[in-house]
């Protein structure tokens, strides 16, 4: 039965948030912004409307789909750049061009950036903005913990039902199946909102096939 290996690769999944990324150096638009994930996972506690979530979702997938585009060619150039750098002479007018194409990508993708944020902070009302800063005062630590909590809980309710489905003769191979090909990238992508959506369809299926 394939059910131990995919509750292996469930469990595998915990914790879902992987430990806080080193600090970089001062940033002066620090505390300015909020960074579109933890907005969304805010909703409820900030009384996001849908009207926003969808103007939020509109941006954020229109942003990321440039980003993807910039970062391609941000690897492009910056190969380039060490093509050049690597020969036994380096033509300084040559690396001195190419260098510039490199940052000119680089600028691109900051503006492309802070733009995002500013179209997200311009979409909340002062009240939202003043519980933002409120959920932020600690970084956003105990909102993630309380959200790291609830995708534990719900892993594990998913863990369950695959089990109920081995036990009555059931295949689970299609729901650990999501979970490895949908679940997973999205945790792994920081697309937590998201991730949660699949587990909810993923419990819908189990309860509703187990009525």
């Amino acid at each position: 039965m394939k059910l131990i290996v995919f509750l292996a690769l469930i469990t595998s999944f915990c914790p879902l948030f992987a430990e806080d990324a080193p600090k970089p150096p001062t940033d002066p638009l620090a505390g300015a912004f909020f960074p579109p994930e933890l907005v969304l996972l805010a909703r409820d506690r900030i009384a996001l409307t849908q009207q926003q979530q969808d103007a939020l979702r509109a941006s954020l997938e229109k942003a990321q789909s440039r980003s993807d585009e910039l970062r391609t060619s941000l690897q492009n150039e910056t190969t380039a750049l060490s093509a050049l750098a690597n020969h036994d002479r380096v033509d300084e007018t040559a690396i001195g061009i190419q260098l510039d194409k490199v940052l000119d990508v680089e600028r691109r993708l900051k503006h492309l950036h802070i733009g995002l944020l500013v179209t997200i902070k311009n979409l909340l009302t002062p009240e939202q903005l003043a519980a933002m800063r409120e959920i932020t005062k600690d970084g956003g630590a105990q909102l993630e913990d309380e959200t790291r909590e609830r995708l534990t809980a719900k892993v594990e309710r998913v863990k369950e039902g695959m089990q109920k489905w081995a036990d009555s003769g059931r295949d689970p191979s299609d729901i650990g199946k999501a979970m490895t090909d949908k679940f997973k990238p999205l945790m792994d992508a920081g697309k937590v909102v998201e991730a949660e959506a699949e587990l909810d369809s993923l419990l819908t299926q189990l309860n509703q096939d187990a009525k």
